[in-house]
């Protein structure tokens, strides 16, 4: 998992409610068939990281948050892909 190395000073309650905001968005984006599964992977673990950071400590909205915005960012690199390739 890529939040092993959160760091020790990370409070206990507040690392739980990450590691479960991640497993739990995780799961639903990878249903969507990700072509490059590593990316996806650390923009989803740094957006929820960044999120709890900021004092967000319902674990629902970490999930719907990191899963739009890492949606919406791995849709960006697709669609920058597509023109470099035209």
């Amino acid at each position: 998992m890529p939040l092993a190395g959160m760091s020790k000073y990370v409070k206990p309650e507040i690392r739980c409610l990450v590691d479960a905001a991640w497993e739990d968005a995780w799961r639903e984006l990878k249903k969507g068939g990700l072509v490059d599964a590593v990316s996806a992977r650390r923009k989803l673990a740094r957006t929820i990281v960044a999120l709890a950071s900021a004092g967000e400590a319902d674990v629902s909205k970490l999930k719907w948050l990191a899963l739009h915005a890492t949606r919406g960012s791995l849709q960006a690199g697709e669609a920058a892909s597509a023109r470099r390739r035209r």
